[in-house]
């Protein structure tokens, strides 16, 4: 899940070194832009069939693929980040 997670990242932003650095910030970087971070969301919920409702969701999530958003999935799959806690 992790890898697909990067490869939509990498699609969109062709930021390739993400794939050697999942850990990498994509906001502090400005790799994820506003307009990357929308299509990120519409591919995540297009690939994974989930509903992703950004405002609900904790904004570290986006920060990098090893912070939590690959974490989130494996939490719940069909609703984004829905019953998430840190532990």
């Amino acid at each position: 899940m992790k890898e697909k997670i990067i490869d939509i990242i990498v699609q969109l932003t062709e930021y390739e070194e993400l794939r050697d650095a999942p850990d990498t910030d994509l906001i502090e970087e400005d790799i994820l832009d506003s307009l990357a971070f929308i299509n990120l969301i519409i591919r995540l919920e297009d690939e994974f069939g989930i509903e992703i409702q950004p405002t609900q969701v904790p904004g570290d999530t986006w920060r990098s693929v090893d912070s939590r958003m690959a974490t989130c999935f494996l939490a719940d799959s069909t609703n984004f980040c829905a019953e998430y806690k840190v532990e």
